[in-house]
């Protein structure tokens, strides 16, 4: 997902990227605002070395749902 792509699905991005870290607080979500580097930061503030791939991963799949490009995709139950 490019930066146009996250500004683009950032109210719909909420609820999902909360619910995959929920360590992210709504003052963090105040802050990202649809920024993509904001939003690596305050990941790794709040959970230090994230793996780039899964967040990636996690993005290009919320992306593809939107856009309708990836049918049938299911998130793994969170873990707490």
């Amino acid at each position: 997902m490019t930066q146009e792509q996250f500004q683009h699905f950032w109210l719909q991005l909420k609820a999902p990227l909360k619910m995959k870290w929920n360590k992210i607080t709504e003052s963090d979500l105040d802050a990202i605002q649809g920024n993509l580097a904001t939003f690596s930061a305050i990941l790794r503030q709040r959970y230090g070395d994230v793996d780039k791939l899964e967040v990636q991963t996690w993005a290009d799949r919320r992306h593809a749902v939107w856009s309708g490009n990836y049918i049938g995709y299911k998130d793994p139950e969170p873990v707490s």
